[in-house]
């Protein structure tokens, strides 16, 4: 797809994949090319066969219905993505209350919408958006995971290393469907000429590293051809999950482009259109209470932390250990001030139990992403 805007060319590419593994495909995906602008969407569903396809399906169609740019508009965009993102959470909790044999289900959302060389993205769960910029094929990773293992990396508990084996790595901690309200993270990005973005589900993350992802971005000067690159390698090493992945290459002549961003309603200041803003507070909240959910592993139950009661954690510095929670500790003003992180026994408890009836959803159909509250 492609349309201009003061000199700039947004070409695009989505596609989805069932994968090697499973029969069905939870992945729900969106590119739509309107007047000027790019809204590209990926929803990874969860909780298994028809109600997971069913989440991340509500997810897509209620953002779709609900979400219509338009430069007359004097809403924010980000406000409108919030209303429309709310709306999808609250009819996915509907459908699950009012359907018995889609209870427990959710999905993720990671939403991108550029216009011009200007980019918003909205996002819930572990399905990420990239930044891959041409000189040097870098590689930035703009969501951050709403994830168990996550929490860790950013606690300092564990490695980034250790994260891509951990055996939780497929537990949320925050998704659409899980309650009524969701916090839903939002970022801008200045683009530049040559710039391209990745939106993925974590089936193509499971089996491609971000470095390779890097490369194989600027493989092709066409996004339909990067795209279908990316998804048969995913498939060529296993294909365990359903793999959904989109490409936005920001194409055009430099000297045209516009500079008037005014009608956007983003914050970009001046001197800090190069910079990735988080408008939400800090993503990686937890609350001391636990609930027990079933793990990959059918004779382990897992106790994770349960979104009620909020706690704030941080990576480790310095190489120190992290310090215990201090309750009084308030939320500062700037959201990369350093705050206490959480100790290993708040976080990170295991209790062993068999299930009374020796079966466990989804074995052998790959590994499927669980919240915190299945």
């Amino acid at each position: 797809m492609q349309k201009p805007e003061h000199g700039i060319r947004l070409r695009s590419s989505a596609r989805t994949s069932t994968g090697q593994v499973r029969q069905n495909n939870e992945d729900n995906i969106h590119l739509w090319a309107g007047d000027g602008f790019v809204l590209a969407i990926i929803a990874d569903g969860m909780g298994g066969a028809a109600a997971g396809e069913e989440a991340s399906r509500i997810a897509v169609e209620t953002i779709k219905a609900g979400f219509k740019p338009s430069d007359t508009d004097d809403t924010p965009i980000t406000e409108q993505l919030q209303e429309a993102i709310h709306s999808a959470n609250l009819n996915i909790v509907h459908k699950a209350t009012h359907s018995p044999e889609m209870r427990g289900m959710g999905t993720t959302l990671t939403l991108a919408f550029v216009r011009g060389t200007y980019a918003t993205f909205a996002h819930v769960g572990d399905s990420r958006a990239y930044l891959v910029e041409p000189d040097d094929e870098t590689i930035t990773q703009i969501t951050i995971d709403h994830s168990y293992v996550q929490a860790l990396v950013m606690a300092g508990h564990i490695t980034p290393e250790q994260a891509e084996t951990h055996s939780m790595g497929n537990v949320l901690y925050r998704a659409l469907g899980q309650n009524e309200d969701v916090d839903v993270d939002i970022y801008y990005k200045r683009l530049h000429i040559g710039d391209r973005l990745i939106l993925c589900s974590d089936g193509l993350t499971r089996h491609i590293k971000a470095n390779e992802l890097a490369k194989m971005a600027f493989a092709d000067p066409n996004p339909d051809v990067v795209s279908q690159k990316m998804i048969d390698l995913a498939n060529q090493r296993g294909g365990e999950d359903n793999i959904s992945v989109i490409v936005i290459a920001v194409e055009g002549d430099p000297t045209a482009v516009s500079e008037d961003i005014s009608s956007l309603n983003t914050p970009f200041a001046e001197d800090d259109r190069d910079a990735t803003i988080i408008l939400k507070s800090n993503p990686l909240k937890r609350s001391r209470e636990t609930v027990e959910v079933e793990s990959a592993d059918p004779h382990d139950t897992l106790r994770l932390p349960k979104m009620k009661t909020e706690q704030w954690l941080d990576a480790q510095e310095n190489g120190k250990s992290p310090s215990p929670i201090n309750e009084a500790d308030l939320l500062p003003d700037d959201p990369t001030e350093p705050v206490s992180p959480i100790t290993d026994a708040d976080i990170d408890t295991l209790k062993v139990a068999t299930p009374s009836n020796g079966s466990h959803d989804g074995e052998g159909e790959g590994r499927d992403t669980l919240r915190p509250d299945q």
